[in-house]
């Protein structure tokens, strides 16, 4: 439970951590008086500790039965990171009397609040893209790859692995075998939706379903397909690559 806590809470420390970091160069509220080792391990802690308080109140409601919209999740927020800040700078800064406290409990707040706020108008904003993407059609996901139908009977129930570009044809590797057929690679990859895949080299289409393992041979990329299968990967598809997280 405490890793999943702790992967759960790592991009908001994150970004706390590097809050706390330009708070620390931009030294506001007269910290420019502090050591630049005071300020960093200043602004950094109090950024850590309110990224916390937020983080953990959220972390408990996403595992409790109550399924709150944004706005009082931002709002729980906010109380949890005015706690863990409060007893921060409780413990650094003297308070003379309770009218001080409740002052400093409240500036506390309305800045928890307010970076809270933006965070419940981001994940909103977030909803809303994802809500206008438009939604995949069943029914297309149901029909196999047209590409099937060209090959011979004894594969057209099976997976494709790849394609690859060989003169005029195009050499079809499936789990079950592999076929000739003749055609333009790019018509071949074409007639492959809506099988997911990419193309590592200019004479290769490999589906995702058919990867076994992405490694590195004598500094160059290699695509090991189920049925053990090599596929090169160019140089400038590197990139395509790491962006899909194949590699």
């Amino acid at each position: 439970m405490l890793a999943k806590m702790m992967r759960f809470l790592f991009p908001l420390l994150l970004t706390s951590a590097v809050a706390g970091g330009v708070l620390a160069i931009l030294a506001p509220l007269g910290t420019h008086q502090f050591s630049l080792i005071g300020r960093f391990s200043y602004w950094i802690s109090l950024c850590l500790a309110g990224g916390l308080g937020a983080g953990v109140v959220e972390y408990g409601l996403r595992r409790s039965e109550y399924h709150l919209n944004r706005w009082p999740v931002a709002l729980l927020q906010s109380f949890g990171a005015t706690a863990a800040v409060s007893l921060f700078v409780f413990q650094i800064h003297h308070v003379p009397n309770l009218f001080s406290a409740v002052m400093t409990l409240f500036y506390v707040w309305v800045v928890a609040m307010t970076i809270c706020a933006i965070g419940a108008l981001q994940r909103g904003q977030s909803a809303m893209q994802a809500v206008a993407r438009p939604m995949p059609n069943t029914e297309d996901q149901a029909k196999p790859p047209a590409l099937m139908g060209r090959l011979k009977p004894a594969l057209r129930r099976s997976e494709i692995y790849a394609l690859e570009a060989q003169d005029h044809y195009v050499r079809v590797v499936t789990s079950k075998g592999e076929d000739l057929i003749l055609m333009r690679l790019s018509d071949a990859i074409s007639e492959t939706k809506p099988v997911i895949g990419l193309s590592p080299h200019r004479s290769w289409w490999v589906a995702e379903a058919g990867v076994e393992d992405v490694m590195r041979r004598h500094g160059k990329a290699i695509i090991r397909l189920k049925n053990n299968e090599d596929v090169p990967v160019s140089r400038s598809q590197l990139k395509t690559l790491r962006a899909q997280a194949w590699l």
